[in-house]
């Protein structure tokens, strides 16, 4: 930042404010010009819009609990099959976000023991991705789940009409600051929640403290498109808490400038280009990633620890810099399959036998509280609530996003030409 002796201070304060009154980077060549974005204090999301109603729906007949479902077993152990009523082979279609591949293994064999159902798992490249296949197959789904709908994607898909109500016997297990929306509206039911975040390659770059230091080393970062990919949109909504809405699209406008690259999904960023990642290696065992920062999570850096990494990536945890996601399972509305299997299904997630398996397979978090993390994570991760996420309702994101990724691709396209 320039001194301010440089600058009578009635022309340091009509440059100031003019400057983050823009949504596009400076056009100026004046070297004295502060980008809006450069040292901005986080705004920690306080874009205000009108509470929205909530929309009223009906709860569809509980065909599980009509087959004698009573919740009494949340372990999900399958020893206790016998509170599990049997579907006699009844099938359930699953369309993911892409990464559940990872645990379905485990969960296939775990659901099918206790219910006697047949879980069946189709992925989508990305969460954007699977709400778009999903709104194009309304009325004629070939799936009964949806998994990897977040708190962000959710009120997209509840405007397109696409979800089935379901309230699961065992939603009082989890943590009531998960829901993603009131206890009277459950379109989709919580499984696991995590904060996406900057993750930096301590072996090549030095600690990524805030979001505007990422500017100056751009050509050094890879995100995911917001238009496709869950981690992608709830890295843009951090831009917008930390920079506010008058500025964003500037920052974002630095970014492209300054060289940092756009991927499809969060595969190809952190498993393809992230140095730090766990994709394509070398014959000497060095990962061949050519970006040493990455829009991922803060449980990511741990995680690879776990998986055998001997260096522990960095965080940025400045306030506002990551967003809360929770990510859901949601009955599709007119899914093809047995009503009692999918309802099973949702039930069976809020399980100990589901819930143990995000962190060492996704590395999420569990939505209900008291399920171990530590094992693997080790506490390597920074705890939830050491740190300052983007604060964004449920109704603002739900009135607001759309707009935001809209301006987003203008930059990017115009960016692109």
């Amino acid at each position: 930042m320039k001194p301010a002796s440089a600058l009578p201070a009635l022309l340091l304060l009509v440059v100031l404010v003019a400057g983050c009154a823009s949504t596009s980077a400076p056009t100026s060549a004046n070297a004295s010009t502060l980008p809006c974005w450069k040292d901005a204090p986080s705004r920690v999301g306080t874009v205000a819009v009108a509470n929205a109603a909530a929309p009223r729906v009906a709860t569809p007949s509980a065909a599980y609990q009509a087959m004698g479902f009573t919740a009494a077993d949340a372990t999900g152990n399958a020893t206790h099959r016998a509170a599990w009523p049997d579907l006699h082979g009844a099938k359930v279609v699953i369309l993911d976000h892409g990464a559940f591949g990872y645990a379905f293994g485990p969960a296939k064999e775990a659901f099918e023991a206790l219910t006697n159902g047949t879980v069946q798992h189709v992925a989508s490249q990305d969460a954007g991705d699977l709400l778009q296949r999903a709104i194009a197959e309304k009325g004629h789904p070939t799936f009964d789940v949806l998994y990897g709908l977040d708190n962000v994607l959710y009120s997209r898909a509840v405007s397109a009409g696409i979800l089935q109500a379901y309230r699961p016997l065992l939603a009082p297990r989890i943590g009531a600051s998960y829901l993603v929306a009131g206890p009277d509206t459950w379109l989709a039911t919580p499984v696991d929640h995590g904060y996406i975040a900057v993750n930096s390659d301590p072996r090549k770059v030095a600690a990524v403290p805030t979001l505007a230091d990422l500017v100056p080393r751009a050509k050094q970062f890879v995100t995911e498109d917001p238009r496709q990919s869950s981690v992608g949109l709830g890295f843009l909504v951090s831009t917008v808490a930390v920079f506010g809405e008058s500025c964003y699209l500037a920052y974002w406008k630095a970014l492209l400038d300054g060289g940092a690259l756009v991927a499809p999904d969060w595969t190809s960023a952190y498993a393809t280009h992230f140095s730090g990642g766990y994709g394509q290696t070398a014959t000497d065992g060095s990962f061949l990633g050519d970006r040493p920062i990455v829009a991922s999570y803060t449980t990511s850096p741990a995680y690879e620890l776990y998986y055998g990494a001997t260096t522990l990536n960095n965080n940025t945890l400045q306030p506002g810099s990551t967003f809360h996601q929770v990510e859901t399972m949601a009955l599709m509305q007119g899914g093809p399959d047995s009503p009692a299997a999918a309802q099973a299904w949702i039930e069976f997630t809020l399980t100990d036998a589901f819930q143990s398996l995000l962190a060492s397979n996704l590395a999420v978090y569990p939505v209900v509280p008291g399920v171990e993390v530590a094992s693997v994570y080790a506490g390597k991760d920074p705890a939830p609530g050491s740190f300052i996420p983007a604060d964004f309702t449920a109704d603002t994101l739900g009135a607001k996003v759309d707009g935001w990724v809209k301006a987003w691709t203008n930059v990017y396209e115009t960016h692109q030409a």
